[in-house]
């Protein structure tokens, strides 16, 4: 019987090879539902997730209002498009400002698109400012030990090489700083740094403490 759960197993992983892109080193567990916070694999065993989906599965497995939300749902309207207006929308968008305290919401399908709307904000935002005569940059800063994601943007504002060197040349005009900010960054930079968004919790790296720097680090 042991046998009959680890052929479905590599059955599974023998059709991945052969018809996906390898993107992930992926372990050999084959998973089939999940319970609050608790994951199973096909044998039965329970895995408390720490991983939660890479931080999408925030709300656990099976929860009897979502699964009731969904359902209800799923007999009205799943997708419109954003051409159109539907009640859910504007409701979360309230809900997210109350929370907040910001003024607006952009919602995006994952991290990395979220991180490049960031970087398309701040140029723009940079040269809207630039067109009313301030004089301000276009440099990025990125943290050390930092993941973004894997859009062309994102990826070039994550730390590590070997997810950038592959696609080089990557987006231009970037800072790697480990918890500072150089001059050439600081907040009363003229000429620099466009306005950017950092990620104090890293999700790779866990939190950081942003301090100022006397000397520059490393560009690409």
């Amino acid at each position: 019987m042991k046998l009959n759960r680890l052929n479905k197993l590599e059955q599974i992983q023998a059709a991945e090879a052969r018809l996906l892109l390898s993107t992930y080193d992926r372990n050999a567990i084959l998973f089939v539902r999940g319970e609050g916070v608790h994951i199973i694999d096909e044998q039965g065993e329970r895995y408390l997730d720490l991983l939660s989906g890479i931080g999408v599965n925030a709300l656990g497995y099976a929860h009897p209002a979502i699964e009731a939300a969904i359902a209800k749902q799923s007999h009205a309207l799943i997708h419109t498009s954003n051409l159109y207006y539907h009640e859910g929308q504007a409701e979360l968008a309230l809900r997210l400002t109350e929370r907040t305290g910001l003024d607006r919401v952009f919602f995006s399908n994952t991290g990395t698109e979220a991180w490049e709307g960031a970087l398309k904000l701040a140029r723009a935002h940079a040269g809207l400012l630039r067109s009313e005569g301030k004089q301000i940059g276009t440099k990025f800063l990125a943290l050390e030990q930092s993941f973004h994601g894997r859009t062309f943007g994102s990826m070039s504002t994550t730390y590590k090489a070997k997810y950038r060197e592959p696609f080089a040349p990557v987006v231009p005009g970037v800072e790697l700083s480990s918890s500072t900010i150089s001059p050439t960054c600081a907040p009363n930079s003229p000429t620099k740094c466009a306005p950017f968004s950092l990620k104090p919790s890293r999700a790779k790296a866990a939190y950081v403490l942003l301090r100022r720097s006397s000397s520059p680090k490393r560009a690409h």
